[in-house]
């Protein structure tokens, strides 16, 4: 009755902690998804802050180059710069994102790889321990089931 119940409990003990490991393979998962997206928020926050202060600084500088310009051609000239640095500033605003995007992309890429490659080899071992335990089970079985039979024989 002991090696039964010594038995039973290693048969547990296996899936009980390939699906455990699974379940902590997934939370890290879980977790470094949310590290990502807060990573990702906090950066996009800080470059809009530094896009906002930039475009600040460049309309204060437009509006003390208007009050000294004289006539039409001196405000259009202000006004064609102030455009031209308004398309800069956003293009390498855009291309600043569009770069941290690219590396945030191909780290998650890694990282997602990485844990599936680790969910794939929990999932894997756990099936083996389960397959293992079934056929060290189905042995047992036929053990048990060849003496009674040779019994009932005899």
């Amino acid at each position: 009755m002991d090696d039964t119940h010594t038995e039973h409990a290693h048969a547990e003990s296996g899936p009980a902690k390939a699906v455990s490991e699974l379940s902590e393979s997934m939370a890290r998962t879980a977790e470094s998804h949310r590290t990502l997206i807060t990573e990702m928020t906090n950066f996009a926050k800080d470059e809009g802050l530094r896009f906002m202060n930039l475009r600040l600084e460049r309309n204060g500088q437009a509006l003390d180059k208007l009050q000294n310009c004289s006539g039409i051609p001196g405000l259009l000239g202000v006004q064609q710069e102030w455009l031209r640095d308004f398309v800069q500033d956003y293009m390498g605003h855009n291309m600043r994102i569009a770069g941290a995007l690219r590396g945030l992309t191909q780290n998650a890429m890694a990282c997602a790889h990485e844990q599936a490659a680790e969910n794939i080899d929990h999932a894997q071992h756990a099936a083996s321990s389960m397959a293992h335990q079934v056929n060290e089970q189905m042995s047992h079985t036929a053990q048990d089931v060849n003496s009674y039979t040779q019994q009932t024989q005899h």
